[in-house]
């Protein structure tokens, strides 16, 4: 594999399809790198500080044909296994990993842009139908801004709290 490619994808750990230029930093830091990487990183991807490198804008510069590396990028992560991005944090789970991986996902994608009460309402509703579509009826999804104490019954195996980006993500599964 090409060695931007590579560490694109080792940095892009939520696999999100873009970095951060926090978690570039974070990964030359903590493999021992050049920190000029980053300053050379920042002036190819991002010339216009926008904190982010997505991976289009990557292919781009580099002259990759996106296609190719988004299939190469499935390829990396499909040989890692099922794995929770370094951006979730467990608060609790009786569920297992494949899912905790889709659900966490699935938020991941429909956060962006849900600031707004209205918006986290919305979050929730389809966050809901979607379990319900994927994984059987009945489930509860709640949206929390900061600190929550819950007593929950649950179907087994279908229980998983974490936060994200400053909010906690609650779901579970109970019986019709």
């Amino acid at each position: 594999m090409d060695p931007f490619i590579d560490v694109f994808l080792k940095v892009n750990t939520n696999r999100s399809g873009s970095i951060t230029i926090d978690e570039l930093t974070n990964y030359v830091e903590k493999n021992s790198l050049d920190k000029d990487m980053i300053i050379k990183w920042r002036n190819l991807f991002d010339p216009t500080n926008t904190g982010k490198i997505t991976l289009e804008k990557f292919c781009d510069v580099l002259g990759l044909k996106a296609a190719e590396v988004i299939k190469k990028r499935e390829a990396f992560y499909q040989s890692q296994g099922p794995r929770l991005g370094d951006d979730i944090h467990v608060i609790f789970e009786n569920m297992p990993l494949d899912q905790q991986v889709i659900i966490s996902d699935e938020v991941r994608k429909r956060t962006t842009g849900a600031e707004a009460d209205g918006k986290l309402h919305s979050l929730s509703v389809d966050m809901k139908r979607y379990l319900d579509d994927r994984f059987g009826p009945s489930w509860q999804v709640f949206v929390v801004e900061g600190n929550y104490w819950v007593t929950h019954t649950f179907l087994p195996n279908t229980s998983f709290q974490f936060n994200l980006h400053d909010r906690s993500y609650l779901f579970w599964q109970i019986p019709e």
